[in-house]
């Protein structure tokens, strides 16, 4: 499937446009220090264009055809077009499709918008579990006090 990749910290507004996963969340790490506050996540989806709606339109078209029909015969040809099977059907919906996406191409006239899918979440380590806060030896430096005291019985 045709498509890049990018990153977001709100899982709505994506950022970036790289080939694989790792990147765009690879750009989504080094952007980390360049926001106000820590998000919890790195999302990451893949940027598809929209489907531009040309499947899918065969029954609609065959309907118009039977009415037109049926309008110019006075009502006299009421099974027009009422035999046609589901691989008949499902044929023209393909040669359909093919055709309409054939059109957009040439005028230049495709969908410009695109959507996000498969979005995966990576979690942000906080600075607690990178290391930043460790005491210098690793060992633990304050240990405090409990509020309930100690019963064993």
């Amino acid at each position: 499937m045709v498509g890049t990749f990018a990153h977001s910290f709100d899982r709505e507004t994506f950022n970036g446009s790289q080939n694989t996963r790792q990147d765009a969340l690879k750009e989504g790490f080094q952007k980390l220090p360049q926001l106000e506050s820590s998000p919890d996540m790195i999302y990451v989806g893949k940027r598809v264009p929209l489907d531009p709606g040309s499947s899918g339109l065969a029954e609609m078209i065959l309907a118009a055809m039977r009415r037109r029909v049926r309008e110019q015969s006075e009502g006299s040809s009421n099974q027009y077009l009422m035999r046609v099977n589901e691989h008949q059907l499902a044929e023209l919906d393909d040669e359909i499709d093919r055709v309409v996406r054939a059109w957009l191409t040439k005028h230049n006239l495709q969908p410009t918008q695109s959507r996000m899918i498969a979005i995966s979440e990576h979690p942000v380590p906080s600075p607690s579990m990178n290391g930043s806060n460790k005491a210098s030896n690793g060992e633990v430096s304050d240990i405090g006090e409990g509020q309930f005291p100690l019963t064993i019985g």
